[in-house]
């Protein structure tokens, strides 16, 4: 699993052993009967088995002679024997899609994990899934010990192994197994929450007028729903953060069934309605600042945050948007996970409905980020090798929306036609006007730099983008070839057709890229 997908399965492990829930479900796996070898073949939970199988794997090289030496043996063996078979000497789960796949996760996983020094999210993501995984399960491994000790891992890992259930389901075919697999995840054929909260809410009715007047209020809900690309559910979603001001413990059909118990369904339903009306007005807004949000990986908490404002007439929305976009903006180029500010985001909730100040808002934003060193992190993250990261193109539309005047507010789509260009090709080598400006050492060090990366809108020519300067300068002018340039990209045309651009250039506009970031974000560095 990815990092977010590892935090969110952490985050509802653990609350639900402090809650201390009868059990956690992992939900089903689909299973085909394999008699040869022993070994049965995962059509749907591969990805949960494998996480699964590293975080056993961390905890036995972590902490396996500390529960060993605190009289936990049994529990560390079970743990063995859950990765590798203790009587056969074979592993439990073998992945055989790729066979380079396989040795690999025995190599750095199943015979020992390989820890390394450097951060999980410096890991590249293709090349280093596995051991990513392993530095991210250690990191919280670590932290659960440092704050409990052994035994708080000795519970986690008990919980675990004795609270944790799946469904397995075992067919005999191959075709059995995958015409299952698309019935269990085919939505029609399942009801969805709202389908639920619908149906309890419309329950509770008596009379015949109420009933129609539900349906006919629900029916337009969901006319707006569609006016504004979201779910039924996902509405719902933001709704229950926007009651609850905190994660719902439960599922959202029980929550919101619960904290609807004693509440007449017409009023629920015109109350939610009136949140969806907000939301639209979000929606609607031709606004640099929401612009910028509509980039961020996870969309749930600033939509719902936004919502609540909007619903509760908050009365500096301008400087909320931009503290939203400063906080969210931080965590992700600080490469920290939507999970590190989950309840910073259900407090900054809470403070608008408790008609708080933005100045408290701010508060509470300053002391977390100063609190998880986000500064800092976002400072290096900045100053190193940018190309790849997920931030760079948004991060560039950004700036390029702050060279352009309100006249001409336009959103600029993160499809596949953006494309974050080397000024300095990648290819530099093979023109002989490059070799003369750029060293092998030079290059290396500047070519991923974000100061030497622009944005081109349009169809990627590889060819041209390994242009010399002069002609490089011609791709940057506007719909050049059938490529439409940005105005950060065309501020580089006077210097590239000058035939130049250097190492000092690079820094040059490294520096001011980075002073422009700094100033949208309204962050200061030591």
């Amino acid at each position: 699993w990815e990092d977010e997908q590892i935090d969110e399965l952490w985050d509802d492990l653990y609350s639900a052993m402090e809650s201390k829930d009868e059990g956690y479900f992992l939900g089903p796996i689909i299973l085909i009967k394999k008699t040869e070898d022993g070994y049965l073949e995962v059509i749907d939970g591969q990805q949960r088995l494998t996480t699964l199988t590293i975080l056993f794997c961390v905890i036995r090289d972590l902490y396996g002679k500390d529960l060993e030496g605190s009289g936990n043996k049994l529990l560390i063996n079970i743990i063995r024997d859950s990765v590798k078979s203790m009587r056969e000497e074979r592993p439990r789960l073998k992945l055989i899609t790729q066979s380079n796949h396989q040795i690999k996760f025995e190599q750095e996983i199943l015979n020992g994990v390989n820890f390394l020094d450097e951060e999980p999210t410096n890991r590249p993501r293709e090349d280093g899934k596995f051991i990513n995984a392993a530095l991210k399960f250690k990191e919280k491994l670590d932290e659960l010990k440092n704050n409990g000790g052994i035994d708080a891992i000795k519970n986690f890992a008990e919980y675990i192994l004795n609270k944790t259930e799946m469904i397995t389901i075992t067919c005999a075919k191959q075709s059995d197994a995958i015409k299952l697999f698309q019935v269990l995840n085919t939505r029609g054929l399942d009801l969805s929450p709202s389908d639920l909260i619908k149906s309890h809410l419309y329950s509770k009715l008596r009379t015949a007028q109420e009933k129609e007047q539900f349906i006919s209020n629900w029916r337009e809900v969901e006319r707006r729903s569609e006016d504004v690309d979201e779910t039924i559910t996902d509405l719902l979603t933001y709704y229950a953060y926007y009651l609850l001001a905190q994660k719902p413990g439960e599922s959202l059909y029980k929550e919101l069934t619960d904290k609807f118990k004693n509440e007449d369904s017409r009023k629920v339903i015109f109350d939610f309605g009136e949140f969806v009306e907000s939301f639209n007005k979000i929606y609607q807004m031709e606004s640099k600042i929401i612009f910028s949000l509509w980039y961020l990986p996870n969309k749930v908490f600033w939509k719902a945050i936004l919502t609540t404002a909007k619903k509760e007439k908050f009365n500096d929305f301008e400087g909320l948007c931009k503290e939203l976009r400063k906080v969210y903006y931080s965590y992700w180029i600080a490469d920290y996970t939507t999970s590190k500010i989950k309840q910073l985001s259900f407090n900054i909730i809470d403070l608008i409905k408790s008609k708080k100040s933005m100045a408290e808002i701010s508060k509470a934003v300053e002391d977390k980020m100063k609190k998880d060193n986000v500064i800092k992190r976002v400072e290096e993250n900045l100053k190193n090798d940018a190309y790849g990261k997920s931030w760079l193109k948004p991060l560039l539309a950004l700036i390029e929306y702050k060279q352009t005047d309100n006249s001409k507010v336009f959103f600029i789509e993160m499809d596949k036609k953006i494309h974050a260009d080397h000024i300095l090709p990648e290819k530099w080598h093979n023109k002989e006007e490059w070799k003369k400006m750029w060293t092998e050492e030079q290059a290396n060090n500047h070519l991923n730099k974000i100061g030497n990366l622009t944005l081109l809108s349009g169809k990627k020519n590889i060819a041209q983008q390994n242009d010399p300067p002069c002609e490089k300068a011609e791709i940057y002018n506007e719909k050049h070839g059938g490529t439409t340039s940005f105005e950060i990209s065309r501020m580089l045309i006077n210097k590239l057709e000058k035939g130049s651009w250097n190492k000092d250039d690079v820094e040059k506009r490294q520096k001011w890229v980075i002073e422009q970031i700094m100033d949208i974000l309204g962050i200061k560095f030591n």
